[in-house]
């Protein structure tokens, strides 16, 4: 985490880039949709992408604007997409070879199921 500008993607890029890993990225608003479960496929869709072309990392930029705190939300999106993304997270095969990275800038404003230890 840290302030915008301070090279928390390059970061996750470089890791990629000298592990000959896969790299997806997803930001964090982009994957959000107003249609009903579209936001939860397009996450199920990135994680089966990255499976297949693993060894991979997840990128997950601006994390806090699809998992914000559940009991601080108001929008049940939100709350069925944290819910996803911690069940894809925890689907992860051990031998998957696959790797979730996030950034935020607000850590603070991220779900603390996400935050456990373990997690990234």
């Amino acid at each position: 985490f840290g302030p915008p500008g301070t090279g928390k993607t390059l970061m996750a890029r470089a890791v990629a880039n000298e592990t000959g890993a896969f790299f997806f990225l997803i930001n964090g608003p982009e994957i959000m949709s107003k249609m009903a479960g579209e936001s939860e496929s397009n996450l199920r869709k990135a994680f089966e992408e990255a499976e297949k072309n693993s060894p991979a990392i997840i990128f997950i930029d601006e994390i806090d604007s699809i998992a914000p705190k559940r009991e601080k939300t108001n929008g049940e999106v939100e709350r069925r997409v944290v819910s996803q993304l911690l069940t894809l997270m925890d689907g992860l095969k051990a031998r998957s070879n696959v790797v979730v990275m996030a950034a935020t800038n607000r850590p603070n404003s991220i779900d603390p199921a996400l935050r456990r230890f373990g997690r990234f």
